[in-house]
This record gives C-alpha cells, structure tokens and sequence, in this order.
C-alpha cells in the first residue's frame, strides 16, 4: 500500500515538474542537483523541520529503483548478451562478482563497526554502479561502437542482475527476530524474490508476446512500461518484493520482445529524464547529511571503493577479450563506479533498522556513492578525449606497420 501511494505521490510530482519544464533544464546537471538536495536538506534541519517517515522514504526510493531496474533490464537480451558485446557479458559475469567479494572484504577490515553480513550488503549495494552522465559523455563522442555499447550494455546487465543479489544481502545481514531461527529473513526474502520474478516474468511476458503482434511498433515500449508497473504495483501483496518483479518484468520482454535497440535506448531515456532528477536529489538530501558522521578508515575504504578496488577486477575481466589495450584500460576506469542505483538502494534500507550495524552502511555506502558520483563526473570528458586520442594513434600505427 504505501509502495503504491509512493508511486502515486511521485508520479504527480513527476508530472508537475515535466509540465514546469524544470526536468528538462536539471537532468543534465547531476552534481548541481546533489549541491541542491544537501543544502536543502540543511536548511530544512535548520528550522527544526521533523524527520520524514522512514518507510515513506524507502518506500518512494524502491519506487525510482524499480523503474531504473526496469529500464535497465529491458536494454538488452540476456541470451544473446555474451554475443552482441563479449565486454559486457565479461564485466557482468567476472568483473562485477570479483568487485563484490574484494569489496566486501575491504569493507569488513576497514570499515568500523560492520560485520561481515553488513559489510558484504555494502559491497552488494556499490555494485550497483552507472551513472547517466559518463553514458552521455561515450554517446556524444566519435568513440568506436564497441565502446558504446560495452558502456551502454555494461551497466544495465550489472543493475539489473544485481538487484536481486543485493536484496539477498539485505536479507543475509538482517536480525531475525526474536525466537526466530537465524535464517528467517533469507527464508522469507527468498520465497519474496519468488514470487516477485513469476508475478514480474508473466506480466513481461504478456507484454512483450502482446507487443510482437501489434502493428504499431511504438506501442511496444508504452506496453512494457505498463507490464512493469503492474507488476511492481500487485507484487507487494502478493508477498513479492516490488524492484525484483519491474526487473524481472524487463528481463522478460527484454527477452521476448522484437524492440529494436533504438527502441529500447529511447525507453531508457525516457525514464532517466523523468527518474534520474529526482533521485540525484534525493540522494544529496538523505545521504549526503551521513557523511558527518564518517571517520578516516571509512574515507579510506570509499577512495579504495572507487579506484583500485573497481578498477583492477573490471580490468582482469577484459583482458581475456579482444579488445585494445587503450579500451580495455577506459573501461576497466571508466565504467564501476557506485551511482545513484546504490545510493537509491541505501535510501531503501533506511526502514530496515534489523539490519547489524544499519548507521555505518549508510555512512560509508554514502561517503563511497558521493565520492563515485564526483569521480565519474570529474573523469568522464578527460577519459574520452584521451581514449579518442589513443585510439587515433592506434590506427596510424596500424597503418605504418601494413
């Protein structure tokens, strides 16, 4: 219930703010929305102002996560995934696993007070990584097609595949309660991502079988984004969780579904122009008012968070493939980095005080989101331009040599 009032409330904010024009000028300025979040956020504490519902505000960060996780999973088909980009398939499938099992052991011996339940959601949680700008700062570009879609590719199938992983990891590092066997949570979050991926896969299916016999080949996005709110919306009182059945709703018509890649682009647009304002600003309202409570080993592990630690296994992953060095090297920087899935992720265990050492996850998940956010931002057009140039360079060698 309070999932569907959420959805309600911020899809007429949405609509206002779409109508008012003010989407359109901010979605471009991520880092500005952030700035604008916190110091709202400050200001509102200034006067005293009470604290917003924590169930309301996981609620509303499920939501934009679920559309996020649906567009992400409606990119691209995971049958055919290790084919049409063998970089994405080895960033997916090796890269990001390795990323979560050393970030999570980081995290237990730098991190204080987290345990290793809690300290691998952490890891579950920064593996959530993508960011709407570093993809426009590729798109832009004259980069080869390889690149793009290795970064358009890369990202979707790590948020769409890890999702499900990183609300394991919220149930692994749950206190069950009292009486209870230690397992109950994962018990019952596992028959919840059950019931989540048949409510979500059927209606994908529908949908995406639907799309295929329509005439109109425009109708087949509109029909998807309606399987996947049907699906998020009657999860919940179906005992399934609401972000693994939109993901699992976009896995499937993903699958099943005829779009063209230019079609399932523009969907992903569409919901980063109307999802990504509001998440930017969430995240600089409710997270960035944690880092006053991080210490020097917590800023210590997020600066390893988003150099070494994502760089070197996204980096071992590509070197079995055939792409350049000079590639390989931008990807392995480039892409990784926690964004505003992890920090929407984080904003959703707010309302989960069972969690073992619930304050420093946040903290340290928020200091390593923002210090991502600002990474990418600040890396993104240098890395490009050097890559263009690289690569320029590459092929007068090619050249000489033949």
């Amino acid at each position: 219930m309070i999932f569907a009032a959420s959805a309600a409330f911020l899809a007429a904010l949405l609509l206002i703010l779409d109508r008012a024009k003010i989407l359109e000028r901010t979605a471009k300025a991520p880092a500005l929305l952030l700035v604008c979040g916190a110091a709202a956020s400050l200001c509102y504490r200034m006067v005293g102002g009470p604290a917003a519902p924590s169930e309301w505000v996981a609620a509303g960060a499920d939501v934009l996560l679920a559309a996020l996780g649906f567009a992400a999973a409606a990119q691209f088909r995971i049958s055919r995934l290790a084919t049409i980009c063998p970089a994405s398939f080895r960033l997916t499938i090796g890269g990001a696993p390795l990323f979560l099992v050393l970030c999570g052991l980081a995290a237990y011996v730098l991190a204080p007070n987290l345990t290793l339940g809690a300290a691998f959601l952490l890891a579950g949680a920064l593996t959530l990584n993508g960011a709407a700008f570093d993809r426009r700062a590729v798109a832009d570009a004259p980069a080869p097609a390889v690149i793009k879609a290795a970064v358009r590719l890369e990202s979707a199938a790590i948020l769409a595949l890890g999702l499900p992983v990183a609300v394991m990891l919220e149930a692994a590092a749950t206190v069950a309660p009292e009486g209870m066997p230690a397992a109950t949570p994962l018990f019952e979050t596992s028959f919840s991502a059950l019931s989540a991926f048949a409510v979500g896969g059927l209606s994908g299916l529908a949908a995406g079988m639907a799309g295929n016999q329509l005439r109109n080949k425009n109708l087949r996005a509109p029909l998807a984004v309606a399987a996947a709110a049907i699906a998020a919306l009657s999860a919940g009182p179906l005992g399934g969780h609401p972000v693994i059945a939109a993901v699992a709703a976009g896995l499937i018509w993903g699958e099943e579904s005829h779009a063209v890649s230019t079609t399932r682009v523009r969907l992903r647009r569409v919901v980063d122009h109307y999802v990504l304002p509001i998440a930017y600003l969430a995240c600089g309202a409710l997270l960035v008012p944690q880092l006053l409570q991080a210490d020097m080993l917590s800023v210590v592990f997020a600066l390893a968070a988003v150099t070494i630690l994502r760089a070197g296994p996204r980096l071992t992953s590509l070197s079995s493939t055939s792409l350049a060095r000079e590639s390989q090297m931008f990807l392995a920087w480039f892409g990784g980095a926690p964004g505003v899935a992890s920090g929407l992720f984080l904003i959703s265990l707010f309302d989960a005080p069972s969690i073992m050492a619930q304050d420093a996850v946040l903290t340290v998940g928020a200091l390593s989101v923002i210090l991502g956010i600002a990474a990418a931002r600040a890396t993104s057009r240098p890395l490009i331009r050097v890559l263009l140039k690289e690569t320029a360079l590459a092929r007068k060698r090619a050249m000489f040599a033949s």
